[in-house]
């Protein structure tokens, strides 16, 4: 992560200076506490930006103190994150959004979790970003949701991984399900495959 914030500073120098855009920074590469979360660094858009940059508390961290044609950019380092949405057996989209207000964490919910309700083809989905891939775990978020979905009567159609989770993640899942215990990625054929090819390498 120290190296993904000196990479983001040198990113961020680098689209201020040649491309002439304000840039902020955000989480771990964030310059001041209040712009660690990405909300707040967009809260009034794109429109509040135009008004307000001018102003030291929004001076971007590198580039013009000006909204070009193109905006403005953002640019951070945080641990991986994890969109993941979970879908359930009604079309009431309520059920959803309150599920989702219940289980984010700016509502006292779960940590590192942020959610939304929508209605997607007829379905209700709660839709998430884990902002920190194992806090907490995968299942855990899964089973919080089921449990309150069963509190209204309801269950769980399916679940979607958007783009990529790490391995670790998974494999946490698989175990914690199939209750076994101390398991490692090295248990697994592609695990071990891997593991052995390392050692000869070194």
């Amino acid at each position: 992560l120290d190296e993904c914030v000196t990479l983001a500073h040198a990113l961020g120098r680098r689209i201020g200076t040649e491309l002439g855009l304000p840039v902020y920074l955000y989480a771990a590469a964030a310059t001041r506490p209040e712009r660690r979360r990405l909300p707040d660094i967009r809260r009034g858009e794109f429109e509040g930006l135009l008004e307000t940059i001018h102003l030291p508390e929004r001076t971007p961290d590198y580039g013009p103190a000006q909204v070009g044609p193109a905006g403005a950019v953002v640019v951070g380092a945080r641990p991986f994150l994890i969109a993941y949405n979970i879908y359930l057996d009604t079309s009431d989209v309520e059920v959803a959004k309150v599920i989702a207000k219940q289980i984010r964490e700016s509502s006292g919910g779960l940590p590192a979790v942020q959610a939304k309700g929508f209605l997607v083809e007829g379905q209700a989905q709660v839709s998430m970003n884990l902002l920190a891939a194992e806090v907490p775990p995968l299942h855990v978020v899964f089973d919080e949701v089921a449990r309150l979905a069963g509190q209204q009567g309801l269950g769980i159609v399916r679940s979607e991984l958007i783009g990529l989770a790490p391995e670790q993640v998974m494999l946490a899942a698989a175990a914690h399900y199939l209750k076994l215990q101390d398991f490692r990625p090295a248990h697994t054929v592609e695990g071990a495959i891997q593991q052995a090819l390392s050692s000869r390498k070194l």
